[in-house]
């Protein structure tokens, strides 16, 4: 007996325009409620009642109007089908936007581009799928001039899509940083430690690193960056790093089309790299995050995963050099490639070789210099990040192992855990990812992403579960498309290109998790931090937020709040060393450890009751303190 059919899927399809619209109702009525969402059940429930009467209306209308111009009178009763699935961008994000609309605080998680703005959108994009939709249904077997081009000439295809994205994002990156809205540490810091590579205060030193500096390589053992360091003398500004990781991440386009290649055709692989670049992970990372070596991640994994595929060991290997020099913790990476090969039975060499050199290049890099780098014989403190699961890493070890619930608790320990789960399942082909055995591979980058004090989807630690999880999905969209073709007897390929469509709808549809216009505008007191920087002398020992730390002078000796934290944990006390302080008095209220705006408060609460330093400045937030002659 067929327990699922076409047949019943269109009866159950009429039941999700209503219910859409009644969740878009509740969503847009608290949304656009002034001046405070209202987010009573009463209020909810009208809306949402009166959003499923709406929604409903549209869907008749829309469904007779095609089935008029198409002749076909059934028509109407097939298309509820598209015009349901065409609503799962808003039906998926309807709890998430009833949350943040209920937002008074700053969020941890997320800019704050508002409820109203992201569920317009959202209503917009839904509509854009269901027309999307009907086209791939009503227009079977043809093929656009357009597309028959892009398809015929993959290759300028991906190069355009390539530059397309540099044209956009670059700009995104770089203005981000130059308007002073992002509050990182990475790109200053590494700029200062590419510039000081050869220095008697250390290899690849740099004055923010830590409490007092240290090497780039005391925090993470970051090798490429000597592989890209001739680009950088070419151009030695923190703008020359933005520009060559983000190459990086657009090229990460070439490897996934190959991977796609080998089971779709190319129009369907061509969406998949696409929906690649397109990724909120991975757009947040020129449209909201600093510089991170982990940008150069996602093309070297999947050129690897692309060698693995075709069975070239040397060229594999070599890549997984080359993938290890990116941070300590990408032995890890590679290790679980030998153990999904012994799943995928592999010849032995596949196994213990990635097995074998994953898991020294990790015991070495991590366990022996690192901390030998690192001030005072010590890593970067784990307890900054992985407090809850013990103070070390054997603790923490010991914890994964024989405390198993507490590590569970604490992938789900608050809204942003749950948030991150949320949109992995969510823009990975809820649970098609699943269907691979290479889904095996993610569990290195999930676990790290998932078990940190804070997490949100948009950071740079976000950055490895991108192009793992794609790999994953590719390889489960092909399995989920043959099982459908064999059971009900689809045209092969088909099942897969809606799918994909889909969830491409999916994927953007959370791009509201990182853009933010005010991102790409000065920030609202950065003409007062100009002035108070420019007051200060080009050789002086300075301590500013994190977000001027870019516009350094060469003489100067710069330090950032984040140190202080540093330097409270290392020592249990800091000192104020510096003869010029600029410090930002709009401290926001956060619901979780943030170091940035810790070290902020406590040197705050410092210069207030002390009477070492005199306030000469003061303007919009930004003050500016000397320290008494």
């Amino acid at each position: 007996m067929k327990f699922f059919t076409f047949s019943s899927l269109r009866r159950f399809s009429y039941a999700i325009p209503p219910a859409a619209g009644f969740f878009a109702g509740a969503v847009f009525g608290s949304a656009f409620t002034e001046p405070k969402p209202h987010l009573s059940p009463a209020f909810m429930l009208v809306s949402g009642f009166v959003g499923a009467a709406l929604l409903t209306a549209l869907w008749l209308t829309v469904s007779f109007l095609v089935a008029i111009k198409n002749g076909k009178g059934k028509l109407a009763r097939r298309l509820s089908v598209w015009f349901g699935v065409g609503m799962l961008p808003l039906i998926s994000f309807s709890p998430y936007l009833i949350h943040r609309s209920g937002l008074n605080e700053i969020s941890e998680e997320l800019p704050p581009l508002g409820a109203r703005y992201a569920a317009t959108a959202l209503m917009l994009l839904s509509l854009l799928l269901i027309f999307v939709l009907l086209r791939l249904v009503l227009t079977r077997g043809k093929n656009s001039k357009i597309y028959l081009f892009l398809t015929s000439h993959p290759v300028l295809t991906l190069t355009f899509m390539a530059i397309a994205w540099l044209a956009v994002f670059l700009p995104m990156d770089v203005l981000k940083n130059q308007y002073m809205q992002v509050t990182t540490v990475n790109s200053a810091a590494f700029h200062d430690g590419m510039t000081h590579v050869f220095d008697s205060r250390g290899f690849m030193y740099s004055s923010l690193i830590y409490g007092s500096g240290a090497s780039l390589f005391a925090v993470h053992i970051n090798a490429v960056l000597l592989l890209i360091l001739p680009l950088f003398r070419l151009w030695p500004d923190p703008r020359s790093l933005l520009f060559i990781s983000d190459v990086a991440l657009a090229a990460s386009v070439f490897p996934l089309y190959l991977i796609a290649r080998m089971h779709f055709t190319k129009g369907l692989s061509l969406l998949l790299a696409l929906m690649l670049i397109l990724h909120p992970t991975l757009t947040a990372q020129p449209g909201r995050s600093d510089f991170s070596e982990l940008r150069f991640m996602p093309v070297l994994f999947l050129t690897a995963v692309y060698l693995f595929e075709k069975k070239r060991f040397w060229w594999f290997m070599g890549i997984c050099a080359l993938m290890m020099t990116i941070r300590e913790d990408m032995g890890i990476f590679v290790a679980f490639f030998g153990i999904y090969a012994l799943i995928r039975h592999y010849p032995r060499r596949w196994v213990l070789s990635s097995l074998g050199a994953g898991l020294a290049a990790f015991l070495f890099l991590g366990a022996a210099l690192l901390p030998h780098l690192s001030p005072g014989d010590s890593a970067i403190r784990v307890s900054v990040r992985y407090s809850h699961l013990g103070s070390s890493g054997s603790d923490i070890v010991k914890t994964i192992f024989f405390r198993p619930w507490k590590v569970f608790q604490a992938a789900f320990a608050g809204p942003s855990h749950i948030g991150v789960a949320y949109g992995i399942f969510l823009t990975f082909g809820l649970g098609i990812a699943f269907l691979s055995g290479a889904i095996i591979l993610a569990i290195p980058a999930v676990a790290e992403l998932m078990l940190q004090n804070t997490t949100n989807f948009a950071n740079f630690m976000a950055l490895p579960t991108v192009p793992i999880m794609m790999v994953a999905f590719i390889f489960g969209l092909d399995r989920f498309d043959r099982i459908v073709t064999r059971r009900w007897k689809i045209d092969a390929g088909r099942v897969a290109l809606i799918t994909a469509t889909v969830m491409f709808f999916l994927s953007i549809s959370a791009f509201h998790t990182w853009f933010n216009p005010d991102m790409y505008r000065p920030r609202y007191n950065y003409d007062a931090a100009i002035k108070a920087f420019n007051m200060v002398p080009d050789n002086a020992k300075l301590m500013m937020p994190e977000y001027m730390l870019a516009d350094g002078k060469p003489n100067q000796t710069l330090r950032g709040f984040h140190q202080i934290v540093y330097q409270n944990e290392l020592k249990g006390k800091f000192n104020l060393t510096e003869d010029y302080v600029i410090i930002d008095r709009r401290i926001p209220n956060r619901d979780a450890r943030n170091q940035y705006y810790r070290g902020l408060a406590e040197v705050t609460n410092l210069l207030n009751n002390s009477s070492n330093f005199t306030c000469v400045f003061s303007q919009n937030d930004i003050e500016l303190w000397i320290r008494n002659r």
